[in-house]
């Protein structure tokens, strides 16, 4: 039943404060109910998500949400307090008028947005409220995996929390591992990596990231091993290597409490396996002959693959060390050929589909292996500056190797061409850029590698039936049967430095991400540097969506990640995926730190962040109310029909 406010005893009134605009007691034995009657009769409508702050505000420094506004005279309470025998007093004031004005302003400015009414300004006032009242900048995860925490390493040894909301420093610490001391005199930080992500214990364990460093110059020098905590930047375990630091080597393993299996290589090529628990040693022992790594001499041109076997001769009792047995070994000739570089797969990389369809509904299937290497060498006279030398006395060859037996896969030369030279690989192709000393103009060179050995698999009834061979084992030994596609295109721009968009599942098509000599991330598609493009593509080459061949490739001013700024002194860019197919995460990094995310197929798994939920709902409402209309007037009139 309703109630009405009565008198209150002087003993429960409590002397109104300035700003109180009433105070009266209330009788009445539910008394949130009571409360929530009284704002009622005040008009104001509070929404669910401010409800609970408004009604039993314990103290009056809170005040209601931006967003919200009474139809009439919307209230702020200040408190509500209960006293003996039922009653309770209820303080509260109007609400202040600015706090009205800017919601009623934000609902205008969504109107015009909604009937594109609104101007320039308008937008620029609607996209500063909603960074405003953006999720963003929280600290805990998106279902969409957006927030993260970017861990960074200094050359110096200090270690950064960067958050991908807004790019506040989250956490920030100096190693006192990594300071100079009488047993360190020279310390220098190495490699960052991930050492635990916790899943079935993440609501115990925080993620941690290992750091490595060395303490001198050289690889003679014993290494630093550091554990930290990625969410408190806390010191979890640090300690000093009892031996040198010549490579570290993360292997795709983890133990029962989900910390990743690392190798580290000393300069007697002995491995030194950590964590040393008794989970990840039976991990190692299981794998080992699946597990291989190379070395390479850039000073001698000498590349040496090495797999593992037995104790360490040097100290049998740890069970944790592992000697290196050497398989193979490639002496590039030091008067013809020097290395300029070497590029592998990313570890973490995710291959959707082996097979590729093409036109003419043939399958081609991808030759996907881990241990391809590319390799390119130039001569020892093009390694200086560009123009150096005459086309006659320059060369580039490139080479992809395997990393198991190495097998030297294909080799290519480009004659008159100079360094230097960039490269990524990823699933079955590598791109790679340099300069062309006849055209006098930077080109780019794809080549693409297939597995023939599976041509045959092309019937569908073999495949229904299960005899085919895609799920037979494969030998690295034995002689793969590739083929290789290739094409070289001219490009505009000197390249600094190159990779490529990693997805969540890898169905997203790719795009090259260009560090450009203007200190600039420009976003290729993968489609432009196709070796099977032509002239003249037939119809159903079109719809594979080949694009007509042209001598260079395109730089479409959109297409800059970074649009007008520049990433000072860029080194390097990392990409990483995230929970939605569509996007990747872009971290570009130099004397300036630049992230973002793209969406190299557009984002066709989700809606985006100004999408008009409230048109939507009004085009359901009108569709909905139009059907019930239009099906009220079919009656009347088969009913009118059937009267006459």
């Amino acid at each position: 039943m309703p109630w009405e406010p009565k008198r209150c005893p002087k003993a429960a009134l409590k002397k109104p404060q300035k700003t109180a605009v009433f105070s009266c007691c209330l009788t009445f034995s539910k008394w949130q109910t009571a409360v929530q009657d009284l704002l009622k009769t005040t008009y104001l409508l509070p929404r669910d998500s401010c409800s609970s702050k408004l009604l039993f505000s314990p103290s009056g420094s809170d005040r209601c949400c931006p967003e919200l506004c009474g139809i009439a005279v919307p209230i702020w309470v200040l408190a509500v307090q209960r006293f003996e025998h039922g009653f309770i007093t209820v303080r509260a004031v109007k609400t202040p008028p600015t706090a009205v004005q800017a919601c009623e302003e934000g609902h205008l400015l969504k109107l015009k947005e909604t009937l594109m009414l609104a101007t320039p300004d308008d937008i620029a006032a609607i996209q500063e409220m909603r960074l405003k009242s953006s999720e963003k900048t929280k600290m805990t995860r998106d279902h969409n995996g957006f927030r993260k925490l970017i861990i960074v390493l200094t050359k110096a040894g200090k270690v950064f929390a960067l958050h991908t909301g807004d790019g506040r420093v989250v956490w920030s610490l100096l190693l006192r591992s990594l300071r100079i001391s009488e047993g360190c005199e020279c310390p220098s930080a190495l490699k960052l990596s991930q050492w635990q992500v916790p899943h079935h214990r993440a609501m115990v364990e925080n993620p941690s990231v290992l750091v490595l460093a060395k303490c001198g110059p050289d690889f003679l020098q014993s290494g630093v091993f550091s554990i930290i905590d990625s969410y408190t930047g806390k010191v979890r375990s640090s300690q000093k290597l009892p031996h040198s630091l010549l490579q570290v080597i993360p292997l795709p393993f983890t133990d029962s409490t989900e910390q990743r299996l690392h190798l580290v290589i000393d300069s007697n090529f002995e491995a030194h396996l950590y964590p040393r628990t008794p989970d990840s040693i039976d991990i190692f022992l299981r794998e080992i002959s699946n597990i291989y790594w190379y070395a390479v001499d850039y000073v001698e041109g000498i590349m040496k693959g090495y797999s593992f076997y037995g104790k360490c001769k040097a100290d049998m009792e740890d069970q944790y060390c592992f000697n290196s047995k050497e398989l193979w070994s490639i002496i590039f000739p030091a008067h013809s050929e020097k290395l300029a570089i070497i590029a592998t797969r990313k570890m973490n990389e995710v291959v959707h589909t082996q097979a590729k369809v093409i036109a003419d509904q043939d399958v081609m299937y991808k030759y996907i292996s881990k241990s391809l290497i590319f390799v390119a060498t130039i001569s020892p006279k093009a390694a200086g500056e560009i123009g150096s030398v005459t086309p006659e006395e320059a060369w580039l060859i490139a080479y992809l190797i395997d990393a198991v037996t190495g097998r030297i896969l294909h080799r290519v030369i480009h004659q008159g061409a100079q360094g230097p030279v960039n490269a990524v690989v990823s699933e079955n192709w590598i791109v790679y850029h340099y300069f062309n000393l006849r055209a006098h103009r930077y080109e780019m060179s794809v080549i693409e590698i297939y597995d023939q050995s599976r041509a045959d698999n092309k019937d569908v009834l073999k495949l229904v039936l299960g005899k085919h061979n895609l799920t037979s084992p494969i030998s690295l030994y034995s002689r793969p049967e590739v083929v290789v596609k290739s094409q070289s295109y001219f490009f505009t721009h000197s390249v600094k430095v190159m990779t490529v968009t990693t997805t969540a599942k890898g169905i997203t098509s790719k795009q090259l991400l260009i560090g450009t000599i203007a200190d600039q991330v420009l976003a290729l598609d993968k489609r432009y540097l196709d070796p099977r493009r032509t002239a003249s593509p037939t119809q159903s080459e079109k719809e594979e969506g080949i694009i007509p061949l042209t001598d260079t490739l395109p730089i479409i001013p959109q297409s800059y990640v970074t649009h007008s700024l520049q990433v000072e002194g860029i080194r390097g860019i990392v990409t990483i995926p995230a929970k939605l197919e569509s996007t990747t995460l872009v971290f570009a990094y130099g004397v300036d730190l630049f992230f973002t995310r793209i969406a190299p197929s557009r984002t066709y798994d989700s809606l985006t962040e100004d999408f008009n939920y409230a048109l939507l709902l009004i085009t359901i409402v009108a569709l909905v109310a139009a059907i019930l209309v239009t099906w009220v007037l079919s009656e009347k009139k088969e009913l009118r029909d059937r009267w006459k």
